[in-house]
């Protein structure tokens, strides 16, 4: 096998050809470019050189049928990398397997021509469907994408081969065809839960021929939502084994530490690990970017950097003036869309090159006098604050259709980010990390940073803007809008409006709620008289689909999106010049508006985007120069898979991770060997979470029965928790096992996205109008009294929250301010675990009951993030029931580490509030999905002590692993406290401006010197 060098990897399909108007040279160069002048250079604090590296081919293993072979040949592949022949023949022999390497390394070839194949094979039975199998992607984008791939891959395989999306964006009258036709049938895990296996014995031609399952992008499923997901599969198998079917699970996943092992607690199978890439690389020139100090003041004082969001934008113009292809991704919502109206803003006046074949639309128009320098600092330039002035493209009354499966008759509204007002559509796919500051309305990027040590003390998401709580998973790097009303389980395609039908059926359940000890919530959705349940994704009276073979021909309807007009690009720049090449990509955007996008950056005809977390998951946007990292993204997998969207087909590429202004970041530039010498996580997920669990055996029960032969499929605790479900009434055992006897739907017991829990219905006053739902644990910080809250582009202040009713009133506002909650949080030990001594200190993890209540919010100003003032308020406190990992330490080690009472309590706080911004380096989460407390003197433990712990009901495994990497984990704390430049404190280091006690007291130096003498005494 030789090696070789390669100008394109084998990946689905041949890169699509781009204009290069300006060129732009080798990556090193572009970096020079970017960093002329004494303060640019100044603001790199490191440049990692990643050499390329040559491929290794292989043949197709001898199963492989030849017209699968031919038509990979004809994409321009003729032979396959080492790890791509690998990977197909384990999953021609039955094994399941991960294929764990880098970004644009082909993983998606390595599992289609195999499961290809197979389809080939089971197209010549009787019936014509053989075999199936089944894809499941984390988005409907990449879902989307995956799925114009696999048709144009089998294309020369004729109808042999029928792939179809099945997601909230498919009208109800393609869904049959899809159930009785399709022998490839791309999903989310979200419609999975809801749809297919309650409603299994519809789809029993599928299952029964059911091969393969695809698990796209697989790292993406961890915490709780991975936890769920995992439950989901174990159903998935035990339906298929009801049908006689036992398929092979096919992972692929971003480099992961012990890949095989996530995968064994996704899927219950052990995996074969393919872990070595085989693939050609160009040279990568990846710099670590901390913006510098402004004028401004934050809370007490602290030093404020300017924020990575007007760095990123300034980063992008200058790269499109230099004609170098960029994405700038970037964790919220509203983020990318100020980022690309900044840079459109800049580009209006510089002229654009024609594009050949361009739409006439996209035609550059002669715009204003030309731009100042491109290469100044800007230091003083204003973000433009929300709801950006109408010359960045954005319509006051645009307009669009009913939502999912709009008529072309739909008018979208063109401006940059400006999501058509038409109601609430709940899958129209928002991401993760897109936009509001739970309690703040603050999108990042409107002036105050996300990310600048906002320490959530519950689990709630600091940046999320989903609208603020639809149940999204934070940090998951999972786009909602897979077709699933976040917590009403209300389908786009009900006919439901979207808060409806939620809550306990008032003629069933008279103790609604949370069954605390066991996670499981009653917000099911009343049944209709179709049998149907509101949250229902099923259609009703379809029955059993027969096996007969589909209709010569049928290829089945197009399920990937009826596209805008082409050239007709959404967010694109309207003012001409360069500023057209411009745009933002995110959810929150129609199908079809999405789609014209990917076309458009397939195309080249867009230059520069700047794009959520959609874009990281394996979309194909081959082509691109450089990628600029707007925030650490969370976790080093992310990290490297959003590095990996630049330089493929082994082109070189430039790589910018741009720092925010807080702890992680700003440990990260200044220790680049955390990065670039350290291995990537592993996948955090605990399956037999008993809050995770619960609801999972109630829907299982009402798939099929339970019996105790199902004991080790779910895991050790299912037993336990069958008895307290039928304590509870919710599962009764008869002879032949539990069964589900209630006339709800038991999928509806859990929303595999959130936290549960009956959500609050965001209304507005005047109008009555539904605006959305707010995910009932993050009601009390996004919409108290006085809390600004955005939805769809548009800014209102709540005027009131009814707990009882569960509905917020807002008003249309446009405050020249942001709020933020603050909480205080109590915490008793109610199990220990495990224990560690440290000298005479000790280390902890365990079981803990967390009470937390929100007490007050900050007005700050938009831009600057000065505080305005403080505003009480009166919200009655929560519980949660979770896991933390806590360590003491007794008066000999304060006294060793001259630690006085006076500074006592600010020094426990400050590596308190450190720890919890550094623990996502070393655990899958992000900071949003952990808490923490410290307190001189606790009643539990009779020692000062500091406690961080999961945001989930029963946890999500991230204390734990805290617990396990605790000696590396508080060293990384206190080299980061020490590193800052700050001279007491501030949101790079042990500053959080979302910390009940108004960042006060803490420590700075009291924290290292503490931190230093836990150490001591672990060594």
């Amino acid at each position: 096998m030789a090696n070789e060098q390669h100008t394109r990897s084998a990946s689905v399909r041949p890169r699509a050809e781009h204009d290069r108007s300006a060129p732009h040279g080798d990556p090193r160069d572009v970096l020079a470019r970017l960093t002329r002048g004494t303060d640019r250079a100044g603001r790199v604090t490191h440049t990692e050189h990643l050499p390329p590296r040559n491929g290794r081919h292989a043949h197709w293993p001898d199963r492989i049928r030849p017209e699968v072979i031919e038509a990979v040949r004809r994409t321009g592949i003729e032979r396959p990398w080492e790890h791509q022949a690998r990977a197909a023949a384990h999953a021609l022999a039955g094994d399941s397997v991960i294929i764990a390497t880098g970004t644009a390394s082909g993983k998606s070839l390595s599992y289609l021509v195999p499961v290809l194949s197979t389809l080939l094979d089971g197209s010549e039975a009787p019936n014509g469907r053989g075999a199936t199998a089944l894809y499941l992607a984390p988005t409907k984008a990449l879902a989307a994408d995956q799925r114009r791939a696999v048709a144009g891959l089998a294309a020369p395989l004729g109808t042999a081969v029928r792939p179809a999306v099945f997601d909230g964006d498919t009208p109800v009258e393609e869904r049959e065809w899809v159930r009785l036709y399709a022998n490839y049938v791309l999903t989310n895990p979200d419609m999975l839960h809801r749809s297919l296996l309650p409603g299994h014995a519809r789809w029993s031609s599928f299952l029964r021929a059911l091969r393969y399952v695809v698990i796209d992008e697989c790292h993406t499923y961890r915490g709780v939502f991975g936890s769920h997901v995992a439950q989901v599969l174990r159903r998935l198998r035990r339906v298929c084994a009801r049908y006689g079917a036992e398929p092979v699970f096919l992972l692929a996943s971003a480099t992961a530490a012990a890949p095989g092992e996530g995968a064994a607690r996704l899927t219950g199978i052990r995996p074969v690990e393919i872990t070595e890439d085989t693939s050609p690389r160009g040279e990568t020139v990846f710099a670590l970017w901390e913006p510098p100090l402004t004028d401004y003041e934050g809370e007490r004082g602290a030093p404020v950097r300017r924020t990575a969001t007007a760095e990123a934008a300034e980063l992008l113009t200058d790269l499109a003036l230099d004609g170098v292809r960029t994405v700038a991704f970037v964790r919220s919502r509203r983020g990318a869309e100020l980022i690309s109206l900044i840079a459109q803003d800049r580009l209006a006046g510089i002229p654009a090159p024609r594009i050949p074949g361009a739409h006439p639309d996209t035609a550059p128009s002669p715009g204003p006098p030309p731009a100042p320098d491109p290469w100044a600092t800007h230091e003083t330039d204003v973000i433009p604050p929300t709801g950006a002035a109408p010359d960045a493209g954005e319509e006051p009354s645009a307009v669009a259709g009913p939502g999912p499966g709009v008529g072309p008759g739909a008018v979208a509204g063109p401006g940059p980010g400006v999501r058509p007002s038409t109601g609430v559509e709940p899958d129209t796919g928002l991401e993760p990390g897109t936009g509001v500051e739970p309690g703040t309305g603050v999108e990042p990027g409107t002036g105050v940073e996300p990310g600048t040590g906002v320490e959530p003390h519950a689990g709630v998401r600091p940046d999320t803007g989903v609208e603020p709580g639809t149940g999204v998973e934070p940090g998951t790097g999972v786009e909602p809008g897979t077709g699933v009303e976040p917590h009403a389980g209300v389908g786009p395609d009900t006919g439901v409006r979207p808060g409806k039908g939620v809550g306990p059926d008032p003629g069933v359940m008279a103790d609604t709620g949370v069954l605390t000890d066991i996670g499981v919530t009653t917000n099911i959705g009343v049944t209709t008289d179709t049998g149907v349940g509101s949250g229902s994704h099923a259609e009703p009276g379809t029955g059993v689909g027969s096996e007969q073979a589909p209709p010569t021909g049928a290829m089945g309807p197009d399920l990937a999106g009826r596209g805008v007009p082409q050239g007709a690009v959404p967010g694109a720049g309207r003012r001409g010049g360069l500023s057209s090449r411009i745009a933002a990509y995110r959810g929150g955007y129609l199908p079809e508006e999405r789609r014209a996008l990917e076309r458009a950056l397939h195309s080249g005809e867009l230059l520069g985007l700047a794009a959520t977390n959609a874009l990281e998951l394996g979309i194909d946007i081959s082509g691109l120069d450089a990628v600029l990292i707007t925030g650490y993204p969370g976790t080093r997998a992310s990290l490297w898979q959003q590095a990996g969207r630049a330089g493929r087909a082994g082109q070189g590429a430039l790589v910018v991770l741009i720092a925010r202004d807080e702890p992680l970041d700003t440990y990260l530039v200044h220790h680049p060997e955390s990065i670039f010498a350290t291995p990537v996580e592993s996948t955090v997920l605990d399956p037999h979470n008993p809050y995770v669990l619960a609801p999972h055996l109630c829907a299982a029960a009402a798939e099929i029965p339970l019996t105790e032969a199902d004991f080790d499929l779910f895991g050790p605790e299912t037993g336990s928790l069958l008895r307290k479900l039928e304590e509870r009434k919710l599962l009764r055992r008869r002879s032949t096992g539990w069964h589900w006897t209630r006339k709800e739907r038991a999928a509806d017991l859990t929303d595999i996205r959130g936290s549960g829990g009956r959500p609050v219905q965001v209304v507005e006053a005047d109008t009555g109008r539904l605006l959305g739902t707010v995910d009932a644990a993050a009601a009390h910080t996004t919409v108290h009294e006085g809390a600004v809250h955005l939805h769809q582009g548009r800014t209102y202040v709540v005027r009131q929250l009814d707990l009882e009713d569960s509905a917020a009133l807002v008003e249309e506002a446009s405050p020249p301010w942001t709020t933020m909650a603050r909480d205080t949080t109590s915490l008793a030990v109610l199990d220990t675990e495990a224990e560690v001594a440290w000298g005479q200190a000790r280390l902890c993890f365990g079981s803990v009951e967390v009470t937390n209540q929100v007490v007050s919010y900050l007005r700050r100003r938009l831009i600057t993030g000065e505080v305005l003032g403080e505003s009480k308020l009166d919200l009655p406190p929560r519980t949660l029931r979770t896991r933390a990992v806590w360590w003491t330490v007794t008066e000999d080690q304060l006294d060793a580490a001259r630690i006085t009472p006076e500074i006592l309590a600010g020094s426990l706080h400050a590596a308190e509030h450190a720890a919890i911004g550094i623990l996502p380096l070393f655990a899958t989460c992000d900071r949003w999905d952990i808490g923490g407390v410290s307190i001189a003197l606790h009643p539990d433990t009779l020692l000062p002590t500091v406690f961080v712990y999961d945001g989930q009901p029963g946890g999500a495994g991230f204390a734990e692993r805290a617990f396990h990497t605790a000696r590396a984990w508080l060293t990384a704390t206190r080299d980061a406290i020490a590193a800052c430049e700050c001279e007491a404190g501030c949101p790079s280091c042990i500053q959080s401006p979302k910390c009940g006690n108004a960042n006060d007291p803490l420590h700075k130096r009291g924290a290292v010197r503490l931190l230093t003498e836990l150490l001591r005494s672990a060594e």
